[in-house]
């Protein structure tokens, strides 16, 4: 595979489908693997969160992976919006 065509994927990979006001689908590539990589779901999320904010970066990231996720169904990702981190 050719290096655009991973970065290609990969960005596939990273754009995240808006399902409405703080929710958003992301997919996992087809791939013979029988759980989601757990980067993915992190990297994702990081996308997810990012795109309920502007002008401000995240600086810290915390991951809990209780159960394997399965890569043929979409993950659903919900930012809770707890708080703006100015404390």
């Amino acid at each position: 595979m050719s290096p655009k065509s991973l970065m290609d994927d990969l960005i596939k990979t990273l754009t995240l489908e808006p399902i409405e006001v703080n929710l958003f689908r992301g997919r996992t590539p087809p791939e013979e693997r029988f759980r989601i990589f757990g980067g993915q779901v992190v990297a994702q999320s990081l996308i997810a969160a990012a795109k309920t904010v502007e002008g401000r970066i995240c600086h810290s990231l915390q991951s809990y992976f209780i159960r394997p996720g399965d890569p043929t169904l979409p993950v659903l990702y919900q930012v809770e919006r707890s708080r703006d981190g100015k404390s």
